[in-house]
Order: structure tokens, then C-alpha cells, then sequence
């Protein structure tokens, strides 16, 4: 008696890894991705909104809600987006902080200030953002792509 096995080709994939798809354009947005990547280099892929743009609009997000807010999938295929996505992002990232985000008030709190920083992100200084990060954003930036002003791109 013989047994064939089919195997799945979704098997060989990481179920753990997720795909930040972010706004190349913006410092925060950018270096934020690189941040995360750098803390786990397999468990974060990235890709920006413009080359992701044909899997997003299957998944139902609009350039414009794409290029706003946070969009994650997961290794199973599940999307998250605003704060639910930012809180899955920093526990991929090993955050030693991350599990702060789903205690009741902060959750609250970030949940409601999310849409506002995201609709906002472009005000805050670059000498800010550097701050935080340091020579992350130096190497996020490194193409000049971060330097685009939203109403050029």
C-alpha cells in the first residue's frame, strides 16, 4: 500500500512573518519599517504601498486608506490595519514595551490618537524623527525617497 502526500505550498511559508505595507514617502513611516525590519529581519517584510498596491486593492483598501493608515497582513492572510496593526507590528518586533498597547486605557488612548498622528504623520519634524530613531532614518532615507512632499508624489 502506498500513501501519497500532497503538500501543501502555502506550507513552506513563515505562518509567524507579517507584510508592513507603508508609505515609502514619509520619514516616520519609513524609518518606522526599517525600525521594525532591523529588530526582526525575518519575521517583517517590507513593502511599499505603490509596489503592493494590486494585493491591497484585492484585500479592499483604497491608495488613499493605504497611503494613511497602517496596513499588516499576517502569515495567515488576515489583514490589520490602524492601531491593531501597529500593536502586531511591535510584538513581531520583539517591543519589549508592545504588550503595554493592549492594557485597557493606553488601547483606548491609541486607539482613539491613531487616525489623528496618521492624518497628521508629514508635520512632524524630521529632527524629531531622528531624534527617536537616529541613523535609522538615515538608512530609511538613504534614496531621498522619504524627502518627497505629499502633494508631489
Amino acid at each position: 500500500m502506498t500513501i501519497q502526500i500532497q503538500l501543501n505550498p502555502q506550507s513552506d511559508q513563515d505562518h509567524s512573518a507579517i507584510t508592513m505595507y507603508y508609505d515609502d514617502a514619509c520619514v516616520l513611516c519609513s524609518t518606522e519599517a526599517h525600525h521594525m525590519q532591523l529588530r526582526n529581519p525575518t519575521g517583517i517584510r517590507l513593502i511599499s504601498v505603490d509596489e503592493g498596491m494590486d494585493k491591497l486593492e484585492a484585500a479592499g483598501f483604497s491608495r488613499a486608506d493605504a497611503m494613511t493608515y497602517l496596513c499588516i497582513e499576517d502569515g495567515d492572510g488576515a489583514w490589520h490595519t490602524h492601531m491593531n496593526a501597529v500593536r502586531l507590528l511591535y510584538k513581531t518586533g520583539g517591543v519589549p514595551w508592545a504588550s503595554l498597547l493592549t492594557l485597557p486605557i493606553i488601547k483606548q488612548l491609541g486607539d482613539f490618537a491613531y487616525p489623528y498622528v496618521a492624518r497628521n504623520r508629514y508635520r512632524i519634524p524630521t529632527w524629531a524623527i531622528k531624534f527617536i530613531y537616529g541613523k535609522v532614518v538615515i538608512q530609511a532615507c538613504a534614496n531621498g525617497v522619504c524627502k518627497i512632499a505629499p502633494d508631489q508624489r
